[in-house]
């Protein structure tokens, strides 16, 4: 009975596909359906025998048999919490920390930073003008703003971003333009084309929209209260 069991157990570790050989198995699958593109992770997922593939900032599971595929929110229905978007702020942190403040318009609090926000952002679009309102509010809060450019809004917001982003203080040019004034015209090479790529690699459909240094997003106009809120709770 004993040499019975023991066998069954040799068996059983024989025929299980351990992490090394599922991630050979789905890498081989998703070659065959997208050759062109590579997978930037592959990580066990909550749900045993099923993997999280990452290609960029799109996620999907995949079985580790690599046959079977999943798009969509992974969900803990114990905690209730969204484990594909835990996944995503990961990600989204990441970015975001890779992009220096010298690429960007950035309004820093004196005392000490506590949380930074990034914010797509357009002068042109009312809600962002609102959301520039409670600049002091964020600044108070010890809440470092760093602005994007994405000019999806009028014919003439690229030209008002060149402006802004080529001025002798950004900022300054940024409450000008929010306020509805017009900015002295200048030019110089621009991360407009990098920003708008990022933005719709992100989904980015519409401004302002906040992603917070923990990857948080937060899209459309909130009160200043409301976002540090979600900002202190991260």
């Amino acid at each position: 009975m004993l040499m019975i069991r023991t066998i069954l157990i040799a068996l059983m570790t024989t025929l299980a596909i351990t992490p090394a050989l599922a991630t050979d198995a789905i890498e081989r699958r998703l070659a065959e359906v997208v050759p062109t593109v590579s997978p930037d992770s592959i990580e066990p997922s909550g749900i045993p025998g099923v993997y999280e593939v990452r290609f960029g900032t799109d996620i999907l599971y995949v079985s580790e048999d690599g046959r079977y595929l999943l798009q969509g929110s992974l969900i803990d229905l114990d905690t209730r919490e969204n484990l594909t978007d835990k996944s995503l702020r990961s990600v989204r942190a990441e970015i975001f920390e890779g992009i220096p403040d010298d690429e960007l318009t950035v309004y820093v609090p004196e005392g000490e930073v506590r949380h930074v926000i990034n914010v797509f952002t357009d002068p042109n679009c009312p809600f962002c003008r609102q959301m520039h309102e409670d600049m002091q509010a964020y600044l108070d809060a010890g809440v470092k703003v760093r602005y994007l450019m994405y000019p999806v809004l009028g014919r003439e917001s690229p030209t008002i971003m060149r402006d802004i982003w080529c001025a002798d203080s950004r900022t300054d040019a940024m409450d000008r333009a929010k306020a509805g004034r017009s900015v002295p015209s200048a030019d110089c090479p621009t991360p407009s084309e990098r920003h708008l790529a990022l933005g719709q690699e992100l989904g980015i459909s519409g401004t302002p929209a906040t992603i917070s240094d923990g990857g948080q997003l937060i899209s459309g106009f909130r009160p200043a209260v409301e976002v540090i809120q979600a900002l202190e709770a991260e």
